[in-house]
């Protein structure tokens, strides 16, 4: 399972996470970024249907919790003042501390990997053994918004910079069906910018985009990527997280009814739990760098 970035848009990767575990189709490996490490990480610690109830419990208190600025991002005074980040991530590591019942990648049930941005090497780096708080931060470190993070020595940022949807990395580490749960900010019609700011994120945007339509179609024959429906998808500001109901509702909904339509066009699922026919819509110490 690859898990995407996308922010409060993350809410739709755990109604697909819980019409996945409804199908019995478990994952071998789990690869996440930014909000989809997180997700991935709650997830590969308890991959039944308790577990993801337990992550739908998560989603539905983040409006409450904290741990994104109230201001909206494009506050002139806010990204015109000193520092490298509108806000600290303190909040968000205590909502990890909180909802993370181990502390290292070794103490998951399901193999996990996460993708954050190492600035001065320029490249992606993954982290799958060790302590999790700290990669996981890395991993969404949005940029502007939460501060970089910096893991022995070296400063990383968010994953989404370099690998939004880390397809690519699947298949790296062997995978041959892969089921993409990413977020629909990246398929969706980007609105006309109006300000120097909306351009800055519409490239931002068009990288991230660019990515994952080259991945998909530059997968090896004997890979099948399943990209999972996300329903119907709202705009919103980006620290704006009372619609995560109604979010997950929509995805698991579709992704319900997608799985539905693999098992009818092609009977049941075979025994290793993997869907037959096409369908659409490493350990190393510390990171591992590509």
């Amino acid at each position: 399972m690859v898990l995407s970035g996308g922010g409060n848009q993350g809410a739709v990767q755990v109604g697909m996470l819980r019409a996945l575990v409804e199908h019995d189709i478990h994952p071998e490996l789990v690869l996440g970024c930014s909000i989809g490490a997180i997700n991935g990480a709650v997830y590969a610690q308890d991959p039944t249907l308790q577990g993801v109830e337990r992550l739908e419990e998560i989603w539905r208190g983040l409006d409450t919790a904290g741990f994104v600025p109230s201001g909206w991002l494009p506050h002139a005074i806010a990204l015109a003042r000193r520092g490298e980040s509108i806000d600290s991530n303190d909040g968000l590591r205590g909502m990890l501390e909180g909802i993370l019942r181990h502390d290292t990648f070794e103490e998951l049930a399901l193999r996990f990997q996460c993708v954050a941005t190492d600035v001065a090497g320029v490249r992606e780096a993954w982290f799958s053994r060790g302590p999790l708080v700290n990669p996981l931060l890395a991993s969404a470190a949005m940029p502007a918004v939460l501060p970089s993070v910096v893991i022995d020595g070296v400063r990383y940022l968010d994953g989404a910079i370099v690998n939004d949807v880390p397809i690519s990395r699947a298949v790296e580490l062997g995978a041959r069906t892969i089921y993409v749960l990413h977020c629909g900010t990246i398929d969706r019609p980007r609105p006309e910018p109006k300000r120097p700011f909306d351009v800055a994120v519409q490239a931002y945007w068009v990288a991230r985009h660019h990515r994952f339509k080259r991945d998909l179609e530059h997968l090896p024959a004997e890979v099948e990527a399943i990209v999972l429906p996300t329903g119907t998808t709202e705009t919103l500001r980006f620290n704006d997280f009372t619609h995560s109901e109604n979010m997950m509702a929509r995805s698991y909904a579709a992704t319900d009814a997608f799985l539905d339509g693999i098992v009818d066009d092609n009977g049941p699922l075979p025994s290793d739990d993997r869907p037959r026919g096409a369908a659409s819509s490493d350990q190393g110490v510390g990171p591992t760098d590509r």
